[in-house]
């Protein structure tokens, strides 16, 4: 065997993937729940934030602004489209499809904003404001780490 017991339990206690997919899986279950009443899910709900935060958004742009790969992006496109929340329109130049909110996604996004800032307090309020800034720093620096970059990793 070429690994101990003991370099087993240090995965559990030391790895930061496994530790950022446990505390996102438990964060993303909290935003779920408080968004409910809204009808969207956290996930949706960044994707209507997007949306609205930049007119004339592309696909492309939209995956960008949101760090969602395509493939998921566009599975939560397909059923906010369904749903009558977003348009997508393709544009006269190339094979381009611009995104925007509709009237009812403009309505059931004010709606979810007013669930998110509560959420937002209560998560603030039991972490702390400072622990809270303090964390949100910690992943912006995580995610801005070079090695951590999609190019810079061979396969």
């Amino acid at each position: 065997m070429k690994y101990s017991h003991e370099d087993l339990k240090q995965i559990g206690l030391s790895c930061l993937n496994l530790s950022l997919r446990r505390t996102s899986r438990l964060v993303t279950s909290y935003y779920d729940i408080m968004l409910k009443p809204s009808g969207l899910r956290i996930t949706q709900f960044t994707v209507l934030a997007g949306i609205a935060y930049e007119k004339d958004l592309s696909i492309t742009d939209l995956a960008n602004l949101t760090d969602i790969d395509r493939t998921t992006l566009q599975r939560s496109l397909e059923i906010l489209n369904r749903d009558e929340l977003i348009k997508i329109e393709k544009k006269d130049i190339g094979n381009v499809r611009s995104i925007s909110l509709t009237k009812k996604g403009e309505t059931k996004l004010a709606k979810a904003m007013d669930l998110w800032k509560q959420t937002q307090e209560l998560i603030t309020e039991n972490l702390g404001k400072s622990e809270f800034k303090q964390t949100l720093k910690i992943l912006a620096e995580l995610r801005n780490i070079p090695v951590l970059q999609i190019d810079s990793v061979e396969e």
